[in-house]
């Protein structure tokens, strides 16, 4: 996805790599493609040829990249799917929670509209694992506990600010009134397409980005953030480097489940994952990066913003 979290994955999977405790360890070949299934089979095809010890794949397709990974795993590689995975058996997987994040955001949008009005919907992009499961758990708790909230648009946010701006923008052409936007992106772009229609301030849902965080705690607006920090890539490394060791990993484990909501958005409402009200310093970072994904860091290294971000 050409958005601003890849970048930040990559940066901490260089980090963890080149750490003490790594660094004699782990040699570290990142392949960068475009984020579909036939782009990532022709580049994991090239790196099974290079018979490494690990593949690590942040995977376009739960299902289209089976067929070869199953191949690395008979060659005797051990296969790691992280953030989006993938279900082939033989691989390891460290995902996200979708489907509780997906309800956990829904739930607090519904009730912060007290079960009524006109909303738009983020498509995110289609076909990829996490925009798949979004859409499916949206539609299905809003027919079934708010049936008084419609969709009256959606947009594709292709996880990258510039289409949801531009998204969100053609929706409130088309639509006089809107009362909620539920999103898996950018409320940054959410925020400033409202504004730029002039537009009032809306509930809204999003990623983890600084730039939303900060702009919801300071203007003081309603907003709920899904917790998907760019720290997967290291943990992946700590495990792939644990089970190559010969320690013992679970097959399957989701690597964060909180979420964030601003002081303004705090309300009372049904959620099963973890939830943080926006604090300076510790979950959002007033004088950082709009890009940055929060949180940063994680276990026992110190990763700075300047780390995850490449400077």
């Amino acid at each position: 996805m050409g958005n601003e979290w890849r970048p930040q994955m990559v940066n901490v999977a260089k980090f963890v790599a080149g750490s003490a405790d790594y660094r004699d360890k782990v040699k570290l070949d990142v392949r960068i493609s475009d984020a579909t299934p036939a782009a990532q089979i022709q580049s994991l095809q090239s790196v099974i040829r290079k018979k490494p010890d690990a593949i690590m794949i942040d995977a376009a397709s739960a299902t289209a990249l089976n067929p070869t990974l199953e191949q690395a795993c008979k060659a005797g590689i051990l296969v790691f799917s992280f953030d989006q995975v993938v279900t082939a058996p033989c691989a390891y997987k460290l995902p996200q929670d979708y489907e509780a994040q997906a309800t956990d955001a829904v739930n607090w949008l519904g009730t912060q509209l007290k079960g009524k009005g006109k909303i738009l919907m983020d498509t995110g992009l289609p076909g990829i694992p996490l925009s798949e499961t979004y859409v499916k758990v949206w539609k299905k708790v809003l027919a079934e506990k708010y049936p008084g909230i419609e969709v009256v648009g959606t947009f594709s946010s292709q996880y990258a600010p510039g289409p949801e701006l531009q998204g969100v923008s053609a929706q409130l052409a088309r639509n006089p009134k809107i009362d909620g936007i539920l999103s898996g992106a950018y409320v940054a772009s959410d925020i400033k397409a409202l504004k730029q229609a002039g537009r009032p301030m809306v509930p809204m849902t999003g990623l983890d980005f600084n730039g939303g965080q900060k702009q919801c705690a300071t203007e003081k607006l309603k907003c709920f953030f899904i917790g998907a920090p760019a720290f997967v890539s290291g943990m992946a490394i700590e495990r792939i480097v644990k089970v190559l060791d010969g320690g013992q990993q679970p097959k399957q484990e989701v690597y964060f489940d909180t979420n964030y909501v601003s002081e303004a958005g705090q309300i009372d409402f049904p959620h099963t994952q973890k939830l943080e009200t926006l604090k300076a310093g510790e979950n959002y970072y007033p004088d950082g990066a709009d890009s940055l994904v929060t949180p940063i860091s994680f276990g026992a290294h110190d990763i700075t913003a300047a780390d995850v971000l490449g400077k």
